[in-house]
């Protein structure tokens, strides 16, 4: 089985990085739209890639068996000139959806990179991949089963991305330099304000997660007006003794 982990950018407090630049109506009643820059997300990467350039483990992880693979969950809003295509729905036999949609086309098209020593300088590639080619990918290099629906079933996987036979050397890796990230000028959510409905789903799994880890969960129903600064401390108090670095 390969070794995979999922780095997922996150705000806390004043710090950032992530690379969504406003937010708004998090609260009802109140409208917080701070500005915040692309810049922590950057950094964020620039750590990430350094990390795996100078990394040279004769046993564990190194820069020529990891790959950072970079991705969003959308297209930012901005227009895009090329419609969705076609696309196999990942459960032929399932209902039709809102609407009538078939689950049968793309969403909008989303950058995403690949780095690794196996991947020649500047390449672009131009292949149609999906979300799923990572799925995809995975199950065609460990032999790990069969698709989990029709969506990895048919998605290209990364193999040919990876085209040399000779893996470039750390020294010829370019150098990168993330610019100094500045804290946004407010908290994104007044810790003392009501959690909104994503705040409250958000809890709601997180509560799921330690009773599934069999920690000792307290009995919160769906109502109950959660602030987030108890929701936090909740949190910690659930999850502290299986991830220590929460209350760090």
């Amino acid at each position: 089985m390969p070794t995979y982990a999922f780095i997922e950018p996150q705000i806390i407090g004043h710090a950032h990085n992530d690379m969504h630049p406003a937010y708004g109506m998090l609260t009802p009643g109140i409208s917080w739209d701070p500005p915040s820059s692309l810049i922590g997300g950057e950094e964020l990467l620039a750590r990430l890639y350094t990390a795996i350039r100078s990394s040279s483990s004769v046993t564990g992880s190194n820069y020529l068996n990891t790959t950072l693979l970079v991705t969003f969950d959308e297209h930012g809003g901005t227009y895009d000139h090329v419609a969705p295509p076609q696309a196999a729905p990942p459960d032929p036999s399932a209902p039709l959806g809102q609407f009538g949609f078939a689950f049968d086309r793309s969403g909008v098209r989303i950058p995403t990179l690949a780095i690794s020593a196996w991947i020649p300088e500047r390449t672009v590639v131009t292949e149609t991949h999906r979300a799923t080619s990572l799925i995809s990918t995975m199950r065609e290099r460990w032999n790990l089963g069969t698709p989990l629906s029709e969506r990895d079933a048919t998605a290209r996987s990364f193999r040919t991305v990876f085209s040399l036979d000779t893996p470039r050397a750390q020294s010829d890796w370019p150098d990168v330099i993330a610019r100094p990230v500045e804290p946004m000028a407010e908290p994104l959510l007044p810790l003392d304000a009501p959690l909104n409905g994503l705040g409250k789903a958000l809890f709601g799994g997180m509560l799921a997660l330690g009773r599934a880890m069999g920690a000792t969960v307290p009995d919160v129903s769906t109502d109950t007006v959660i602030t987030g600064a108890q929701a936090i401390a909740i949190g910690q108090d659930v999850l502290g003794d299986l991830f220590p670095a929460m209350r760090s």
